[in-house]
C-alpha cells in the first residue's frame, strides 16, 4: 500500500518547487490576497460587524438630526454646531451600546465550546473567539475616545460663549454617571493593553470591572430627568439580555460542570537551572467529557479561592485528568501548590491525599480531524501540551483497530476518494451550465466532461513543462516566449483566490441592504427621494449579484441550490412590489412587510456568507462517511520543538509509552504508517543533548530526535512532495499551538508552499492551517523557555517525567483562551521558503482549501 511517510523517488517534484519558488514569485498584492483567503472567515465577521455599527450609527444620528432640525432656530448661536453634534454624539452612544450588547456573548465561555462542535463553527470564527472580544473592546474604546473629544469640544465651545446651560451640564448627573462609564473603561482598556506586563489576578480581577461599567452605564440614563418623565433612550434594552445569557452560561458551569477529583498521584521535578515543574494527576470525574485542546479550571481551598486555568494533556478517553504545571515566582498559586506537594524536610510524597475542584472544559478544540487525511500537529515550547492531547486520541483510536484490516481499509478508501471525487468533478456545474448541457445528448455532454478535466491536465503539464525546461533555453526569445506562457498559466491558476475574496464582499453589501432596509423603512424620519432611489439601487445591486453567483458561479450540487434559483426568479417580483411602494406611494413598508423582506434578504446573506467562508472539501469525506468507509485520519505527524534537552527527557516518557504500546499492537513498520513523532532540541548544552540521545536509544527508539532548528518551510514542503509521491489526493490539516508570532511564519510558509502547489498543478492535495496561540511574551522581550540561559549547565534530571504550565504568574496572562505561552524556540524559517524579498514576476495562486 502508499505509506503517508512512502521515502521519496520524486525529486523532479522537488527540483520542480524549487525553480517555481524562483520563477513563480508571488507579489505583495497575490500575498496580501491570499492571507484575506485564509482569513476569510474572520474578515467577513470584521467587516459584517463594521457595517452593523455603521448602521446603528447612522440610524440613531438620523433621528437626532430630524429633532434638532426642528427644535434648533437658524438664528441659534453656532447653529451648525448645535445641528452635527448632538447626531453624532446621539449615534455613537448607540454605537457602544451596540458593542456592549456584543462583548458578553464572545465571553459566555461554556456555550462558545458547546457550539464549536456546531454547523454554526463553520460561517462563523468560534474558536476566535478571544480576537473577537479584543476586537470589539478596543472599538468601543476608540469611539468612545473620539465621542469624548469631540462632546468637550462642543460643550466647552457653547460654554465659553457665556450660554450657562451648557456649562451647567458638566456637573449634571448624567455626566457624573458618564465620568464613571469613562474611567472603569479606561481602566479596564488600560491593563487589557498591558495584560502581558501586570500580575494575571489583577488583570482578571481589574477585568471584572467592566460589569460595574454594565450598571453604571444603566443608572446613566435613569438619571433626574428620566425619573421626572422625560425621554430617554434606555440604555438596558440594548445589552440586558447578552448579559443575563452571560450569567445563566456562568451558573450552568458552575453549578452543572464543576467537580471535585481526587488527585491520584504527582510529580516535581527541579531542574539544576532552578525550574520547577509539577505533573498532576487527577481521576476523571465520570461526567467531565473535554476534546483535544480544551482547558480546565483548577482550585484547591488549601490554596486560595481564585480559579486557574490549565489545559489538559490527556487524551480526550482516558480515566485520568493530567495536568502539566510549571511553577512560577515565588509567591504565585503554582508556587504554593509546590509547597503543598513537598514538607518542610523537602519530601514529596507522590500519593498524597488531595482532592481539587475542576470546572470545564473550556475553550475549543485544537482542531476537528474528521475531514482530513492526514494531521501535522506541531507544538513549539510548553504549546506541546494541546498537541499531545490530540496525539494521545489518534494512538488510542488506532489501537482500536486491526492494524492488517485497517491497512487494507486505507488502500480502499483511497480507491473510494479517487472515484467519488471524480464523479463530483462530472457532476459539477452551475444550474445555468447544466441547463444548457441539458440540450445537449448525453454522449457531447460526457466528452465535454472529460475535456474539462483534460484541459486541466492540459495546464498541469504544461506549467510543469516549462518549469523543467527553463533552464535549458538559452536564446532570449524563447526564455520570454517561455516565461510568458508561464505568466498566462500562473495568472489562471490564481483567478479562484481572487474570486473568494471579492465574494467575500457580496454577504458584507448584503447585511448593508438588510440594515438599511430595516433602519429606513423603521424610522419616524421621512425618507428623501434620494433615500428612496439609494435603497432601491442597492437592493437591486445585491439581488443581482445573489442571482449572478448562484446560476452562474457555484456548482449545483445540492436541493439548496435550486431554492437559489427560486428565490433569485422572485425578487424581480419583489423589487417591482417595492419600487411601487417607494416611488408610486412614497410611503414606507409596513412591519409585516418589513419582516418579510428581512427573511427574503436575510436568505441571500446567509448563503452567500456560507458559501464564502465554508471549506468546500467536505462534501467529498461526507460521501465517503456515507457508504461505510471509515472517518479515521490516515495518519498523524507529532513535531515538537524545545529549547531545553531536560524538558524534552521529561516529557518523553509520556511520549514513548503511547507510540510504544501502538509499535507493540501494531509493529515498527506498521505504526510508521500511521503516525510519526518527531522531537527538535536546539539545547545549547552539549552533555544535555548526548543524554538525551542515549535516554533515546533505549526508551524511544521509534521516536525521531533531531539536535537542531526545524526547517519549518522545509518541513511543510516534504510533507507535500509525500503526499503528491503517495497520493493521488490528500487534504491535510496543519495544527500548531504556541506563540501568536510564530503562528504568523508558519502561517506565512503554508501560504507559501500552497502558492507553488497550485502553480505546479497539484491542487489536489490541499492543506488546512488552525492554530491555538495562548498569551505570548511582553513587548520587546523574546519568550525564554526553560533551559535556554545564556550559560546551560548539564543536566542532572534527564530521565524525570516533564510538566508543563499554562500559567505565567506574574509575567503573563493565564485564561481559558490565553493560558500558556508557546514560546518560538527551536523554529528556523527559511528565507528559501518565505519568497517576500525578492522582485515578483507573476501572480500565483494559493487555494486554502484546494478549490478549482
Amino acid at each position: 500500500m502508499d505509506s503517508c511517510f512512502k521515502s521519496m523517488n520524486s525529486d523532479g517534484n522537488k527540483e520542480l518547487f524549487q525553480k517555481a519558488r524562483i520563477l513563480l514569485n508571488p507579489s505583495a498584492f497575490l500575498r496580501s490576497a491570499t492571507y484575506l483567503y485564509a482569513e476569510r472567515k474572520l474578515l467577513v465577521f470584521f467587516l459584517v460587524h463594521f457595517v452593523c455599527t455603521l448602521v446603528i450609527w447612522a440610524h440613531f444620528a438620523l433621528r437626532k438630526l430630524d429633532a434638532q432640525l426642528a427644535n434648533v432656530p437658524e438664528a441659534a448661536n453656532r447653529y451648525w454646531w448645535k445641528i452635527v453634534a448632538p447626531p453624532l454624539e446621539f449615534g455613537s452612544m448607540h454605537a457602544i451600546l451596540f458593542q456592549m450588547a456584543l462583548l458578553p456573548l464572545t465571553m459566555a465561555r461554556f456555550s462558545i465550546a458547546s457550539l464549536c462542535d456546531s454547523s454554526l463553527n463553520s460561517i462563523l470564527p468560534l474558536n476566535r473567539t478571544l480576537r473577537m472580544h479584543i476586537h470589539l473592546g478596543y472599538t468601543m474604546i476608540f469611539i468612545v475616545f473620539w465621542a469624548v473629544i469631540f462632546f468637550f469640544t462642543f460643550f466647552g465651545l457653547l460654554c465659553s460663549d457665556g450660554e450657562e446651560a451648557f456649562c451647567e451640564k458638566f456637573t449634571e448627573e448624567i455626566m457624573i454617571t458618564g465620568y464613571c462609564i469613562l474611567a472603569f473603561l479606561l481602566l479596564v482598556g488600560f491593563t487589557s493593553y498591558f495584560r502581558h506586563s501586570i500580575p494575571y489576578q489583577i488583570f482578571y480581577a481589574v477585568h471584572h470591572a467592566v460589569f460595574v461599567m454594565y450598571f453604571v452605564t444603566i443608572a446613566h440614563t435613569l438619571d433626574v430627568k428620566a425619573r421626572e418623565g422625560g425621554e430617554r433612550s434606555q440604555t438596558f434594552k440594548w445589552f440586558s439580555a447578552s448579559v443575563l445569557f452571560y450569567f445563566c452560561d456562568r451558573a450552568a458551569m458552575y453549578l452543572n460542570h464543576r467537580y471535585y477529583a481526587e488527585m491520584t498521584s504527582s510529580a516535581v521535578v527541579e531542574g539544576t537551572n532552578g525550574s520547577r515543574m509539577i505533573i498532576l494527576k487527577l481521576k476523571r470525574p465520570t461526567l467531565f467529557q473535554f476534546k483535544a485542546g480544551q482547558s480546565a479550571l483548577l482550585r484547591i481551598k488549601g490554596i486560595e479561592m481564585h480559579w486557574h486555568p490549565f489545559s489538559i494533556a490527556s487524551g480526550p478517553e482516558s480515566d485520568e485528568l493530567e495536568f502539566y504545571i510549571e511553577v512560577y515566582g515565588a509567591s504565585s498559586w503554582t508556587s504554593q501548590l509546590w509547597d503543598l506537594l513537598i514538607d518542610e524536610e523537602g519530601i514529596h510524597d507522590p500519593h498524597a491525599r488531595l482532592f481539587v475542584e475542576v470546572k470545564g472544559p473550556y475553550g475549543t478544540s485544537l482542531a476537528s480531524t474528521d475531514d482530513y487525511t492526514h494531521v501535522l500537529s506541531l507544538g513549539s515550547g510548553t504549546g506541546i501540551v494541546p498537541v499531545l492531547s490530540l496525539y494521545k486520541e489518534h494512538i488510542r483510536n488506532m489501537l482500536a483497530l486491526d492494524p492488517i484490516a485497517y491497512l487494507e481499509e486505507l488502500d480502499y478508501r483511497e480507491q473510494r476518494i479517487h472515484q467519488v471525487q471524480l464523479q463530483m468533478e462530472r457532476r459539477k456545474g452551475s444550474i445555468a451550465k447544466k441547463v444548457i448541457t441539458m440540450c445537449h445528448s448525453p454522449a457531447d455532454e460526457d466528452e465535454e466532461q472529460e475535456d474539462g478535466i483534460s484541459r486541466k491536465s492540459v495546464l498541469r503539464v504544461g506549467i510543469q513543462n516549462k518549469l523543467a525546461k527553463h533552464n535549458q533555453l538559452t536564446s532570449m526569445r524563447d526564455i520570454r516566449k517561455n516565461m510568458s506562457e508561464l505568466k498566462k498559466g500562473a495568472s489562471e491558476a490564481t483567478r479562484f483566490i481572487y474570486g473568494t475574496v471579492v465574494l467575500c464582499i457580496a454577504p458584507v453589501l448584503g447585511v448593508v441592504v438588510l440594515g438599511l432596509t430595516i433602519s429606513w423603512n423603521t424610522t419616524k424620519v421621512d425618507l428623501t427621494p434620494k433615500m428612496y432611489l439609494a435603497l432601491e439601487i442597492l437592493t437591486v445591486l445585491f439581488q443581482c449579484i445573489f442571482a449572478t453567483v448562484s446560476l452562474f458561479v457555484w456548482d449545483s450540487t445540492s436541493m439548496v441550490n435550486y431554492l437559489d434559483l427560486v428565490i433569485s426568479l422572485i425578487a424581480p417580483f419583489a423589487d417591482w412590489y417595492w419600487y411601487r411602494v417607494y416611488e408610486e406611494q412614497r410611503s414606507k413598508l409596513s412591519p409585516e412587510e418589513v419582516i418579510l423582506a428581512s427573511v427574503f434578504l436575510g436568505y441571500m446573506v446567509v448563503r452567500l456568507w456560507t458559501r464564502a467562508v465554508h471549506p468546500f472539501h467536505q462534501s467529498w469525506k461526507k460521501h465517503i462517511r456515507n457508504h461505510g468507509s471509515g472517518s479515521s485520519v490516515n495518519c498523524l505527524e507529532l513535531v515538537w520543538t524545545t529549547r531545553s534537552a531536560s524538558q524534552a527527557s521529561k516529557i518523553l516518557p509520556d511520549i514513548a509509552s503511547h507510540y510504544n504500546a501502538l509499535v507493540k499492537a501494531w509493529g515498527a513498520e506498521n505504526a510508521k504508517e500511521v503516525c510519526r513523532v518527531k522531537i527538535c532540541v536546539t539545547d545549547a548544552d552539549p552533555v544535555a543533548c548526548a543524554q538525551l540521545q542515549e535516554e533515546m536509544k533505549t526508551t524511544a527508539s521509534g521516536i525521531e530526535l533531531s539536535i537542531g532548528r526545524l526547517d519549518i518551510g522545509r518541513w511543510i514542503e516534504d510533507h507535500t512532495l509525500r503526499m503528491i509521491d503517495a497520493h493521488k489526493r490528500s487534504y491535510s490539516l496543519l495544527a500548531f499551538c504556541g506563540s501568536p508570532r510564530l503562528a504568523q511564519e508558519i502561517h506565512q510558509q503554508k501560504i507559501s508552499n500552497d502558492m507553488i502547489k497550485a502553480v505546479t498543478g497539484y491542487k489536489n492535495h490541499q492543506m488546512d492551517f488552525v492554530s491555538e496561540s495562548y498569551g505570548g511574551a511582553s513587548k520587546g522581550k523574546e519568550p525564554m523557555a526553560q533551559g535556554a540561559e545564556k550559560e546551560s549547565k548539564p543536566s542532572k534530571s534527564l530521565n524525570r517525567f516533564s510538566s508543563i504550565s499554562y500559567e505565567r504568574g506574574n509575567s503573563g496572562v493565564a485564561s481559558p483562551f490565553s493560558g500558556h505561552m508557546g514560546s518560538g524556540e527551536g523554529f528556523h524559517v527559511s528565507p528559501k521558503f518565505t519568497p517576500l524579498n525578492r522582485p515578483s514576476l507573476f501572480p500565483v495562486n494559493v487555494n486554502d482549501n484546494g478549490d478549482e
